[in-house]
């Protein structure tokens, strides 16, 4: 009977970092697409608008500020 143990540890940060001025630019992009190409739908009720965001939601919602990603371009296309 063999027993686990763990051997090592480690720890890995990728280079790129996401802001949340950069996240917030690129969600609120996303969400002026969304309302424009649903404009018809948000006039008559049936779907509701995407609301802008800010960086001080970010920050008081998760209490994060910026964040460590493999694929920056990625993330940010809205």
């Amino acid at each position: 009977m063999y027993t686990p143990a763990i051997t090592g540890t480690g720890i890995f940060t990728p280079e790129n970092t996401i802001s949340n001025a950069e996240l917030v630019k690129s969600f609120n992009a996303y969400a002026d697409k969304f309302n424009l190409e649903h404009a018809a739908q948000i006039e008559s009720g049936d779907v509701a608008p995407q609301p802008h965001s800010s960086e001080e939601f970010i920050v008081k919602a998760s209490g994060i500020h910026n964040r460590y990603v493999i694929d920056k371009e990625g993330i940010l296309d809205p």
